[in-house]
């Protein structure tokens, strides 16, 4: 196991979790304000945000079987 490969991990989980976060607020500035037209928009944000979760989960258990 190389040292590139945790840099490259740890920086693609680090991207998951701005993108998880990113999605998280943005859902939620939708949710507020409860506008009939967003509603595609929040179904694709909460498909991201549950595949996005898998992903760093996924991402975190091949980091910590690496260490």
């Amino acid at each position: 196991m190389a040292a590139t490969d945790v840099a490259a991990l740890t920086k693609a989980r680090s991207l998951l979790l701005i993108l998880l976060a990113t999605c998280s607020q943005t859902l939620l500035a939708l949710d507020a304000a409860a506008n009939v037209l967003d509603s595609d928009m929040t179904e694709d944000l909460r498909r991201m945000i549950n595949r996005t979760e898998s992903e760093v989960e996924a991402l975190t258990a091949k980091l910590d079987a690496m260490r």
